[in-house]
């Protein structure tokens, strides 16, 4: 025969796995699908029309200004964001999220890196850093890849 205490544990457990709210927190898990940005590395000369005022620039890594062959995007729910560098050579990126024709969906700018050569995505804070020249990086939240 099941206790009281062991109910509520069994509850407890089932309410979590299906990424409900508990006791005011959310809780996710894997099954929950949380989808996650893919980071990919592509061509150099494979990105879309660029807006005005950017540049591809994309380093071999953090501590040089040679230039890789790829550059790191970002995928994330149908859409691809470049990290785009300025042509006036500020310190920002561009995050720029394009749909499946091409078709710019955002453009939005973050200060504090330029020249970017990897950007990874943090599944516990829902965020991708992208990390440029001298390692500098900038932080943006998934929710801001896309429209």
């Amino acid at each position: 025969m099941r206790t009281g205490n062991h109910l509520l544990r069994t509850m407890s457990v089932a309410i979590a796995v299906a990424g409900m709210v508990l006791g005011g927190v959310t809780i996710r898990s894997a099954s929950a699908g949380t989808e996650e940005p893919r980071i990919v590395n592509v061509s150099v000369d494979s990105h879309p029309p660029l807006p005005d005022g950017l540049k591809v620039t994309c380093m071999a890594n953090g501590t040089t200004l040679q230039s890789g062959p790829t550059c790191p995007v970002i995928e994330y729910r149908g859409i691809t964001t470049w990290a785009y560098s300025f042509v006036d050579n500020r310190v920002s990126l561009a995050f720029v999220s394009y749909d499946a024709n091409g078709k710019v969906l955002r453009n939005v700018t973050y200060d504090g890196a330029r020249y970017v050569w990897e950007i990874t995505s943090d599944a516990a804070t829902e965020t991708v850093s992208a990390t440029g020249q001298g390692n500098q990086s900038v932080t943006v939240p998934w929710s801001q890849l896309g429209p």
